[in-house]
């Protein structure tokens, strides 16, 4: 990874979809509004939320900004042999998601991807500030009708568009 700017917040990478090269840089002011925001914690609905919110940006001509949520449990011990500190299956996630992503001919190819730490439901709120849209997925046990904890706070805090993807059964 290489620094391509020093205002970038800490963890933020956009992405060259076709080189699939991860770099540090900042998002230009005119794309803050032209954004669709997805949230990614790994699970099927996920990944389908994914794909539609890279289909919206692609249609739009707006940024994907794809964010993996992480938090540090309070029973933490870095330092325990074995275990994957949660930033990094943040980031492994992102770099997992976003290779499956590329695959398509059809990727946007401006994403902006960070894994960024706190609470699920504030920080895609407060990502999607300004945003066209904040993508979200659903599992079979949360649906449109719901959506669960981090969607619920979505839906309540959001000045935002949000818009939830069924995962198919």
């Amino acid at each position: 990874m290489h620094t391509n700017n020093k205002h970038q917040a800490p963890g933020a990478a956009a992405v060259t979809a076709r080189v699939h090269e991860v770099y540090e840089a900042a998002m230009e002011p005119h794309d803050r509004r032209r954004r669709v925001v997805v949230g990614l914690d790994g699970s099927y609905g996920c990944v389908v939320a994914l794909r539609w919110a890279a289909k919206q940006a692609r249609e739009r001509g707006s940024v994907l900004d794809v964010v993996a949520v992480w938090q540090q449990p309070d029973d933490a011990k870095p330092d325990f042999p074995g275990s994957d500190a949660p930033v990094e299956v943040a980031r492994e996630r992102l770099r997992h998601a976003l290779a499956e992503l590329f695959r398509d001919p059809e990727a946007p190819t401006r994403v902006l991807a960070a894994p960024i730490e706190g609470p699920p439901g504030s920080v895609l709120v407060n990502r999607a500030k300004e945003a066209e849209l904040l993508v979200l997925g659903t599992t079979s046990i949360h649906s449109p009708e719901n959506p669960g904890g981090v969607g619920l706070y979505c839906l309540r805090h959001s000045r935002t568009p949000v818009v939830f993807v069924p995962a198919p059964e």
